[in-house]
């Protein structure tokens, strides 16, 4: 996702003020992740490379938990993995707004969506696209 992506953030979000008017609340990023919606994995995903913030859906972070009977994944491996293929989609995708891609979570393979955030900053959300 680029400057571009960015800047087309920001610009749809001021021509959304200018047709709505102003906002009448706010639910920010930010209180998402207070709230337990949304997990910052940014120091992870920093290592990964990325150079925005990295939060995740409620949703992905139980995906990445396994089962207390499983003794070989971790949490930080599942995550890693989700990573890892977000930031491939993204370097490949066509689309400045979203990528989607797949991934495997035990034995279940997982359709997972990055999407771009500028509400608040410039940010990438991996979410499940049932949460959309």
């Amino acid at each position: 996702m680029s400057r571009e992506a960015q800047k087309g953030a920001y610009e749809m979000n001021a021509k959304t003020d200018d047709f709505w008017g102003e906002p009448i609340s706010v639910y920010t990023a930010e209180q998402a992740v207070e709230d337990g919606y949304l997990a910052d994995v940014s120091e992870i995903a920093k290592e990964m490379g990325f150079k925005w913030p990295v939060r995740i859906s409620s949703a992905v972070h139980d995906l990445c938990t396994p089962p207390k009977s499983n003794k070989i994944q971790s949490y930080q491996g599942r995550l890693w993995d989700v990573l890892y293929l977000a930031k491939l989609a993204i370097s490949r995708s066509n689309d400045d707004q979203m990528a989607v891609f797949k991934v495997k979570i035990g034995r279940k393979i997982e359709t997972l969506w990055a999407l771009l955030d500028g509400t608040s900053g410039p940010a990438i959300h991996i979410i499940t696209p049932q949460e959309y």
